[in-house]
C-alpha cells in the first residue's frame, strides 16, 4: 500500500514540476532566437488568421518583438502572411507488454502562403515566384500513463502549445528567407530561385 501511494506521488510530482517548468517558460515569453529584417517591399505586413486564433497570437508576439510593422489593413501591406489551416496528429510509437499504448508521436501541421505585392505591371509574369503557399511541421514523442490520464493529458496539451510556437518561429523564419530573397531579385534585377520546404 506504501509502495502504490509512493509511486502515485511520484507520478504526481513529475507532472507538477513539468507543469511548472512549462508555464515558467510560457511566463518568460518566446523570443526569437535572432532577428529578423523585412525588406522595404515586404514591410509594412498584414497578417490574415482566418480561424487560426493562436497561431495568429503567438506570430504577432513575435513580429512586435522584431519590432515588424503590422497593419490592419490589406491594401495598406507591401506583403501577406496568409494562415491557411493547421491539423494536429497523434499515432502510436510504441505498445507495453498488454498491447496498451505507452508513446504515441504527436505532430502539428500548419499551411500558409507568404504573399508579396506587384510593384507594377512588369512584375506580373513573377506571380508564382510572389505568391508561394508553404507549410510547418512539428513534431513531439508523449508518453502516455493510464494511472495518471489527468496529468498525461494537460501534459499532451502543453506540447501542443509548444509545437504551435515553434511553428510560428519557423514561419518567422521562411518569412526572413522569402525577404531576403526578394531584396536580392531588387537588388539584381533578376528573379531568385526560390524553394518551398516542409520542416
Amino acid at each position: 500500500m506504501v509502495f502504490i501511494i509512493d509511486q502515485l506521488a511520484r507520478k504526481h510530482l513529475r507532472a507538477f514540476i513539468f507543469l511548472t517548468l512549462a508555464l515558467s517558460l510560457y511566463a518568460c515569453g518566446f523570443q526569437l532566437r535572432g532577428s529578423i529584417n523585412l525588406s522595404s517591399n515586404m514591410s509594412p505586413i498584414y497578417l490574415e488568421q482566418n480561424s487560426l486564433f493562436d497561431l495568429a497570437r503567438e506570430l504577432n508576439s513575435l513580429l512586435a518583438a522584431n519590432k515588424i510593422n503590422v497593419v490592419d489593413n490589406v491594401q495598406q501591406s507591401k506583403s501577406q502572411l496568409i494562415l491557411l489551416s493547421e491539423q494536429k496528429g497523434r499515432r502510436v510509437l510504441s505498445v507495453d507488454g498488454s498491447g496498451q499504448a505507452k508513446e504515441y508521436l504527436l505532430s502539428y501541421q500548419v499551411n500558409f502562403i507568404i504573399k508579396i505585392n506587384q510593384a507594377d505591371a512588369s512584375e506580373i509574369k513573377n506571380t508564382e515566384e510572389q505568391t508561394m503557399e508553404d507549410s510547418i511541421s512539428v513534431a513531439r514523442t508523449w508518453l502516455f500513463d493510464s494511472e495518471a490520464v489527468l496529468a498525461v493529458t494537460n501534459e499532451a496539451e502543453l506540447l501542443y502549445v509548444e509545437m504551435r510556437r515553434e511553428a510560428a518561429r519557423l514561419i518567422l523564419l521562411k518569412l526572413n528567407a522569402r525577404s531576403q530573397s526578394s531584396a536580392a531579385v531588387n537588388n539584381t534585377g533578376t528573379p531568385a530561385q526560390t524553394e518551398s520546404t516542409d520542416k
